[in-house]
């Protein structure tokens, strides 16, 4: 299709009509990539995975693909060699293939019935269902790893907790017995190390090492010299624990490298089926009619049709002839009846 006729039919604007009903960036790509087909087997192929999606839909058998993020990115640092994603980042494409699994596991449910949609999906592995479970249970949702990742992982943090109760604890009872030197009753961290305000002119009174002081210059921070070691250990066990939460990450990273042809099967089976869903909705919306297309002689003949994407309506029959020259018959233009909604007009 020509920009000028393009232009006519005010195709973008058609676009942006079925845009709604896609999830993703990625359908959202497809619909913005949409042109009229003039293949027979592939528009045929379209106009059944939409029919397709339609009967599902009636029926129930749907699918969500909500707040995933575009995963190209991801996708091509998983393809370095030795490169480690974040922890989000390994949420996104767990979350990828856990909504990309429950779609195929909706469509095979009635593959019988969906034959098109079932192709889509079919060959998702299912071991994209293990990884997901995995990455489950060692990130939590907001990206920090759970203390059950590993038994490491649940020995040093607990080595962490049990060290900083007895520095605040070490620190608490220093401040009781020196009341007139403290200027607040209150344990702080400066530095990623525990210390105590102390007032600017007492810092005689408590030997140790200051780590600044406040705005107005009449509080020090100070760590004292009895919590040094102390603290020096907890400096110590949080990088180990910083060099196990990497080596957990890493770990996870090369699982998912290894299933990274089905992640990418997986990205493209979301945005195909958010794409035809997307029709789906629009089918719904503007309450279109799925055209059956077939060959006749050299001509295709149209029963009850809309377009093939589907932006055309009728409920007669057309043909087009070897010239491929369409004739729509009591159509609607659907930008027509979406400005008469918009007004309250009647829909006729």
């Amino acid at each position: 299709m020509n920009d000028q006729a393009s232009h006519t039919l005010e195709f973008d604007q058609l676009r942006a009509l079925v845009r709604r009903g896609a999830q993703t960036s990625m359908g959202c790509a497809r619909v913005d990539a949409l042109v009229p087909l003039d293949a027979l087997e592939e528009l045929q192929k379209a106009l059944a995975a939409s029919a397709e999606c339609v009967q599902l839909r009636k029926r129930g058998a749907t699918w969500s693909f909500s707040e995933l993020r575009e995963p190209a990115e991801a996708i091509a640092r998983l393809r370095v060699e030795g490169a480690s994603l974040e922890p989000l980042t390994i949420l996104e494409l767990a979350q990828l293939c856990e909504q990309a699994m429950s779609a195929r596991a909706a469509i095979m449910a009635e593959r019988e019935e969906s034959p098109v949609l079932a192709e889509i999906v079919a060959s998702l592995p299912r071991e994209l269902n293990s990884i997901t479970a995995r990455v489950a249970n060692k990130i939590l949702p907001g990206g920090d790893l759970d203390d059950r990742a590993s038994p490491e992982l649940a020995r040093i943090r607990h080595e962490i907790a049990r060290l900083r109760s007895s520095i605040t604890r070490s620190l608490e009872n220093l401040m009781r017995r020196s009341e007139e030197a403290v200027q607040d009753d209150l344990v702080t961290i400066r530095n990623d190390r525990f210390v105590i305000p102390v007032k600017a002119d007492h810092r005689g009174h408590i030997k140790g090492v200051a780590h600044g002081f406040s705005s107005s210059g009449a509080t020090a921070f100070v760590e004292p010299l009895e919590t040094i070691d102390a603290n020096n250990e907890l400096q110590s066990l949080r990088e180990t624990e910083e060099r196990e939460i990497y080596r957990i990450l890493f770990a996870l990273t090369e699982e998912l490298r290894l299933q990274l042809a089905g992640i990418e099967k997986a990205a493209d089976a979301i945005a195909k089926l958010d794409f035809i869903n997307s029709k789906a909705v629009f089918h719904q919306n503007f309450n279109c009619v799925i055209p059956e297309v077939s060959m006749a002689g050299q001509s295709f003949v149209r029963d009850s049709s809309v377009s093939s994407n589907p932006f055309k309506r009728t409920t007669s029959q057309t043909e087009v002839s070897s010239t491929r020259v369409l004739e729509f018959l009591e159509a609607r233009h659907p930008l027509l009846e979406e400005n008469l909604r918009a007004s309250g007009g009647a829909v006729v």
